[in-house]
Formats: structure tokens, C-alpha cells, sequence
């Protein structure tokens, strides 16, 4: 197997990430895949690659990287990226040779960064997935001096697409708010308790992983049922509670079962923008229910195929205003 790309400097969590292991849940296996689905689906949608091909995703600080071959790479994220030492643009793809070198730096806002390679990282699945998740041997954390290749692609055509900043996702708000479902074990809080939770602001600890947010602020009240439940499955977006009170938001490395009351699931449409918050960032939930979280999610996937389609040509994207806001709408490309 050709090595294509050659780690030169890791200075933090670089891991191998695809869409994850949906499915396996009931084999004790955790989805796993992109923390933030949405930067790293346009990251592939920029290099020609379809949403769920695997790619590196980083922790704060990205890699040097060196190509042996010619690659077309983008990468996503607010950092400063440089190509054999000349700064070049955010969210749009760019054709490297042989011998260039890319250096990613640190991010200035959110926590996970994403490289894309056209064609996409070259790995054994497992599960149907190239998902590293160390805790139980399935892949590992990449270090200085690995190498990786490839999988094949026709590179021309992949270089220069790029994302309008209308469609970036901001994450560098120090307070933000995220969606949640009610449930379903809100036997185990007082009234006072679930008021708690929905009303105030908690903070994200630095003992936040891929596994579980930790978060400190108001303790949440649990009614004389306790904090303890019979074991049952779990997914990430689950917000338990433990007896100290403190809600733990699971994560896309979450385990699959677990024995603290859960008082409610953030919607997936908002995973990746808890997923971006750093320690510090001030989180608050608001209620919804279950069909406007679906309407949510279909509004996104909506968008992200427009996205798609204007990356691949297929839709003209254009400027409108609405009041004092401007927004992107998008309009097919007639065929000549």
C-alpha cells in the first residue's frame, strides 16, 4: 500500500473519523464517527468525496503533513492553515504535489478541525467503519512519523470549490443554546429539579472527551427515586444525571448502556455545535419536542444537499436579504 501522506508533527488527538458504526449499539459497540457532522461532511463535500468518507479529525492543534503524491486537500475549521509556508483559505480545496507541505495550526474558535483528502483516507473497516475508537482497539490516536495512504480518485475538477462564510458554522460563542427532547426518566427529578435544568446555564469542564460533556453549575434535584435506574441503552445526545447532580452529556464515543437517570437527549441537528463547544463555554437548554427536532434535522439535511450540490456545481448560490439579515438561497443550474 503506497503511502500517499506522511505525518511530520501531531501535537495533539489526531484520529481517523467517518460517519461511525450505526447499528452495533446492541453489540455494546459505540457509534463513534465525526463529533461535529456537519464541518466534517462539507470538508468531504469540498474534495469531491461523498459525506461520509473517512478523513482527520483533530483536537485544537491540526498536524504537518507532507505529500508523496499529488492530493487535493481542504480543511475545516477557524485555523490558520499554510502551504509550503504561504497562508491559504479556509474551506476550499487546494491541489498539493508532490514534496508540499501543509501546516494546520490552532484553532482560534470550537475544538475539533477537519482535513479532507480527495478519494479519502485509505483503512480497513470494521463494522463498516474506519472510525478510530482506541478504547477498544479499534484504531488509535495517529503520531508523528505514520503515514497514510489514499483511496484512488480522478483529481480533476476537486480543487478550487469553496464555501461561501454564510454557510460556516460560527463556534466561537462563549454561551450557547442547544435543543433537547424531554425524557425519558423524569420520574427520578422533582419538578424543581427539571425547572433547574431547563432554565439554567451550565459550564463545560475540561474533563469533557469524545465519551461524555461534563458540566458544572445549578445541581439538579432527583426526586425520591434517586439518581440510579435499572441499566438501559443509551445514545450519544443523552443527558444524565449522576447523584452529585451535574448533568453528563453523552457523546459520539458514549458506551451503550448506562445506569443514571436520563432527563433528557439533545437533538442531533445540535450535537455538533455542543461538540464545538470548548471548557468555559456556558451551555443552556431549551425544550423541544420530538417532531420539531425532526423538522430541525430535515431542514438541515436539506440545506447540507444544497450545499453539496452547489460544491458539485450542480446550484448557483446567491445573496438575499431579509429585514436586517442576509442569508444564502440557492437555484438550480439550467442545463445549456
Amino acid at each position: 500500500m503506497k503511502a500517499l501522506i506522511e505525518l511530520l508533527k501531531v501535537p495533539s488527538l489526531l484520529t481517523v473519523q467517518d460517519s461511525g458504526r450505526p447499528g452495533y449499539r446492541k453489540l455494546g459497540v459505540p457509534v463513534s464517527g465525526f463529533m461535529d457532522d456537519y464541518s466534517a461532511r462539507i470538508a468531504n463535500y469540498l474534495v469531491g468525496n461523498p459525506g461520509n468518507t473517512p478523513l482527520l479529525e483533530f483536537l485544537l492543534a491540526g498536524p504537518t503533513i507532507r505529500f508523496n503524491a499529488s492530493a487535493v486537500f481542504a480543511v475545516a475549521g477557524d485555523v490558520d492553515v499554510r502551504l509550503n509556508g504561504l497562508p491559504v483559505e479556509l474551506w476550499r480545496s487546494y491541489w498539493a504535489k508532490r514534496g508540499d507541505i501543509i501546516e494546520v495550526g490552532t484553532l482560534k474558535d470550537g475544538l475539533y478541525g477537519y482535513i479532507a483528502f480527495a478519494g479519502g483516507i485509505k483503512c480497513e473497516k470494521v463494522l463498516g467503519s474506519c472510525s478510530a475508537y482506541p478504547k477498544a482497539g479499534l484504531g488509535r490516536p495517529l503520531k508523528s512519523g505514520d503515514r497514510l495512504s489514499l483511496s484512488y480518485a480522478l483529481l480533476t475538477g476537486r480543487e478550487g470549490r469553496y464555501l461561501p462564510q454564510e454557510l460556516r458554522p460560527d463556534y466561537s460563542a462563549k454561551e450557547v443554546t442547544v435543543r433537547v427532547i424531554p425524557g425519558p426518566n423524569l420520574e427520578h427529578f422533582t419538578a424543581g429539579g427539571v425547572k433547574t435544568f431547563m432554565s439554567s446555564a451550565y459550564t463545560v469542564t475540561p474533563e469533557s472527551d469524545r465519551m461524555g460533556y461534563h458540566l458544572d453549575g445549578p445541581r439538579i434535584e432527583h426526586s425520591k427515586r434517586g439518581a440510579d435506574i435499572i441499566t438501559e441503552p443509551l445514545l450519544p445526545g443523552a443527558v444524565q444525571i449522576p447523584a452529585n447532580g451535574k448533568p453528563i452529556v453523552m457523546m459520539k464515543d458514549a458506551q451503550t448502556t448506562g445506569g443514571y437517570a436520563w432527563i433528557a437527549t439533545v437533538i442531533s441537528a445540535d450535537l455538533p455545535l455542543l461538540a464545538q463547544s470548548r471548557p468555559g463555554t456556558r451551555i443552556k437548554f431549551k425544550e423541544v419536542d420530538v417532531r420539531e427536532a425532526q423538522k430541525i434535522l430535515k431542514r438541515r439535511e436539506k440545506m447540507m444537499e444544497a450545499i453539496k450540490a452547489f460544491l458539485d456545481g450542480k446550484m448557483r448560490a446567491y445573496r438575499i436579504r431579509a429585514g436586517k439579515e442576509e442569508r444564502i438561497a440557492f437555484t438550480k443550474v439550467e442545463k445549456a
